[in-house]
């Protein structure tokens, strides 16, 4: 069985489902267990919500929030269709609207809010790449339906079972950790001159808020990290004094 949501918004895809689906006060879209008891979390975007969701990052958090509760596999099913502006690059729906003619008919227009079809796709690969999660696409409920039933088919047999894959390159483990961030990190990050880079090494640095409050401008100056090659790098005077200035 699979376990949907029971929110308005999915009764189309409940009912695309059919008996297989049994509508639940989730925190997802919609979810299921494998057969080796594993738990698998679906969420189910049309393309103008996963925009508004990539610029205020609340997609990760719903990830994060999936993670919490148990999640082994993330999945985002992308539902419609899309398209790279031809003229300017923008991101694209289809809609029904008055074309050059005259006529009621589907046009293409820039989804809301607007964004460039190259930041929609590096971030669709990212997720896959660094996050470990699958992406998968439907042009309708119905596809979406369709991807969740396959989906749950693919893990009702154990992994050692599917061979397709037995001679193609195997990629490396996501490098991102879909681990929500510490208070530390997360105040450190907004602070002049820190940043998300330096913020790891702040929350390395200081184990609470307070701490990081109380530390002088000579401890803050001292903070280092390491480049990709290897190098030194310490955040320095100046950063470390307009970093102090901005939390006292």
């Amino acid at each position: 069985m699979i376990f949907t949501s029971d929110l308005p918004c999915d009764q189309d895809m409940i009912r695309a489902l059919g008996s297989m689906a049994i509508p639940v006060n989730l925190f997802t879209d919609a979810c299921f267990s494998s057969v080796e008891e594993k738990l698998v979390c679906v969420e189910r975007k049309k393309i103008g919500d996963m925009v508004s969701c990539i610029l205020s990052g609340r997609f990760l958090f719903q990830m994060q929030n999936c993670k919490a509760a148990g999640a082994d596999y993330l999945c985002l099913i992308l539902e419609g269709r899309y398209r790279r502006g031809l003229e300017d690059g923008w991101l694209e729906i289809p809609v029904w609207g008055i074309n050059g003619r005259g006529n009621h008919a589907e046009i293409w227009r820039p989804v809301k809010s607007s964004m460039q079809f190259s930041r929609f796709e590096q971030y669709l690969i990212e997720l896959q790449r660094d996050a470990g999660i699958i992406v998968e696409h439907a042009e309708n409920v119905n596809g979406t339906a369709a991807v969740i039933l396959a989906l749950y088919q693919n893990f009702q047999s154990p992994a050692d079972k599917h061979q397709s894959l037995n001679q193609m390159f195997k990629p490396p483990a996501p490098s991102i950790q879909l681990v929500r961030p510490s208070l530390v990190r997360r105040v450190a990050s907004e602070l002049s001159g820190i940043g998300w880079e330096w913020s790891a090494v702040v929350a390395d640095r200081f184990k609470s808020v307070k701490d990081m409050v109380d530390a002088d401008v000579s401890v803050w100056a001292g903070l280092e990290k390491v480049s990709s090659n290897g190098k030194r790098r310490r955040l320095g005077k100046k950063t470390a004094e307009k970093v102090v200035r901005s939390l006292h």
